[in-house]
């Protein structure tokens, strides 16, 4: 894939987290400088913060640890926003952590997780951006 369409790609993707986020409430802000955030979602109504990483698919990554980063990312149809130190916990607990890529590049990634390991992540489950594309056609207002 050419650096532009890999350039398109994030950028379509970054709009469809931040979509599905905007249905959840939160507002979004674009850091000037990318030090391992892609963007942050802030939710006035509670203060949630998430300092959010886009990835293609589910990846951990050592330099995100302890840093209080979610992971968004899609499979299927839907997409999810998990915290990145939980992802690393329950990579551990699988066994992915004993890895070459874990231990000698420091990051990995599931281009085809398990169902038992996609059920695990319902939890942090965004809407289908169908759904939420739909939804917010239907309010609209007709000109």
């Amino acid at each position: 894939m050419s650096r532009y369409r890999s350039q398109v790609r994030e950028a379509i993707n970054r709009n469809t987290v931040i979509s599905l986020a905007l249905e959840q409430d939160f507002n979004a802000f674009l850091p000037v400088y990318d030090g391992g955030v892609d963007f942050i979602l802030y939710r006035e109504s509670d203060g949630v913060i998430r300092k959010v990483q886009l990835k293609s698919r589910w990846t951990i990554d050592r330099n995100y640890v302890g840093r209080d980063i979610w992971i968004a990312f899609p499979h299927s149809d839907d997409w999810y926003l998990m915290p990145h130190d939980e992802m690393v916990a329950q990579a551990e607990a699988e066994g992915i952590t004993k890895t070459a890529s874990w231990i000698d590049g420091g990051a990995c990634s599931k281009p085809r997780p398990t169902l038992e390991t996609i059920g695990s992540w319902w939890t942090w489950r965004m809407a289908e951006i169908a759904g939420v594309a739909d939804a917010a056609a239907a309010q609209a207002p007709d000109k």
